[in-house]
């Protein structure tokens, strides 16, 4: 098993999942009537990630998961993520102040 430390990147990994379940509405994993366990965690450990969301903005996909790259270094910054999500934010706005 390969251990981690807990830091800046695995910090992003967490933003990334937590996005996630923003888009999908639901905790990651879920499946009713089952608990999280150490065979999950291990899967997640080599690589196991959610499913992308249907109609989610591709953006926002990159976003995410890019967060949970399976290499702790290839994950972007708190900063490259807090720019993508802007991004986002004022490409949105534009395009709902063009259909106003």
């Amino acid at each position: 098993i390969q251990m981690y430390t807990l830091n800046e990147t695995s910090d992003n990994y967490s933003i990334g999942v937590l996005l996630w379940e923003i888009s999908s509405g639901r905790p990651p994993f879920y499946v009713e009537d089952e608990q999280y366990d150490i065979d999950l965690a291990l899967e997640i450990s080599q690589g196991l990630r959610e499913t992308i969301v249907p109609d989610t903005p591709n953006e926002y996909v990159k976003v995410y998961t890019k967060c949970w790259d399976g290499e702790p270094d290839n994950r972007p910054t708190i900063y490259q993520v807090v720019d993508w999500l802007n991004g986002i934010i004022k490409k949105t706005d534009i395009i709902l102040k063009n259909h106003q």
